[in-house]
């Protein structure tokens, strides 16, 4: 008879707790979570002191994957200097990072005649050779980085293809090989 009770008890505990199918979280003692309220974006919402659903971050916050470049007083990007050691290695890879993320548009010499410009018909980006560059002073190599880690004109941002210590040596690269590269002119 105890068995049975047993059984009984244990039957009905194993077949309540299999309710609702497949994608049922089953039985919920504390709903608060599980049917919370969502707002809308752009409505209003009185939880807030300011009515708003959108808030504004808390001043002095860095949004998650970015940190900021340092700025001078005027809140443009500083011109800095390389902080890393070009070695061997550095230059090596700063070559081929080139080759494979810039070439596309500014071709294997800099020249801006990529196959992107040829084929594509996308607009051509200056050329390293051009005479703009040859002042190497006036775009210092946080200059290059900062083309290269934020964009500029047509050219897009590529933080995300390459890690800040890359773009440091592709930017070396492209100021000392292919700038510095250049036949003078008589």
């Amino acid at each position: 008879m105890m068995m049975k009770r047993i059984l009984l008890i244990t039957a009905t505990i194993i077949f309540a707790s299999c309710s609702g199918g497949r994608n049922s979280t089953g039985y919920s003692l504390i709903s608060d979570m599980m049917y919370s309220e969502a707002a809308e974006a752009q409505t209003v919402n009185h939880n807030f002191y300011n009515g708003q659903t959108n808030q504004q971050p808390p001043k002095n916050t860095i949004p998650r994957g970015f940190m900021p470049h340092p700025m001078d007083e005027e809140g443009n990007p500083r011109m800095i200097k390389n902080p890393n050691k070009m070695d061997a290695y550095a230059w090596e890879r700063g070559e081929m990072l080139y080759n494979n993320t810039c070439v596309a548009c500014h071709g294997a010499k800099g020249k801006g005649d990529g196959l992107v410009v040829k084929k594509g018909g996308f607009p051509k980006p200056p050329s390293f050779t051009a005479r703009r560059w040859k002042k190497m002073e006036r775009y210092p190599s946080g200059h290059v980085f900062n083309v290269i880690k934020f964009g500029y004109g047509n050219m897009p941002s590529h933080s995300q293809q390459l890690y800040d210590i890359d773009i440091w040596r592709v930017s070396e690269y492209v100021r000392q090989k292919l700038m510095r590269g250049r036949k003078k002119r008589k």
